[in-house]
């Protein structure tokens, strides 16, 4: 039970991190396309790692537009996304089997 506190903690912080990094570093146009505080911290909770693909798409473009840099910007997005999710997951992983071994929990192989 305490492996899915820890997971659920390094993956939420993990996420937070990711996103509030992300969106200090964008201008003011991308800003207005990102979501609010509100909002971005009830995705965040509840879609864990699945928001990250979301976040990266709509800030960096979109899918359905006459634009096409926008709509590159779009799958670019999604695929930063993607790979961003990917290295939490590889994260959140190797902290919660470091503390399995730690603490000498049964590591199932």
């Amino acid at each position: 039970m305490l492996e899915l506190v820890i997971s659920w903690a390094v993956t939420t912080t993990l996420l937070f991190l990711i996103v509030l990094t992300d969106e200090k570093r964008m201008s003011e146009e991308r800003l207005e396309e990102a979501w609010p505080p509100a909002t971005r911290t009830l995705v965040l909770v509840w879609l864990g790692i699945l928001a990250l693909p979301f976040h990266f798409a709509r800030t960096r473009g979109r899918l359905f537009t006459t634009n096409p840099r926008r709509f590159v910007g779009w799958w670019i997005g999604l695929g930063l996304g993607l790979v961003a999710s990917v290295l939490v997951a590889l994260i959140d992983t190797a902290v919660v089997t470091a503390f399995a071994w730690a603490v000498g929990l049964p590591i199932d192989d």
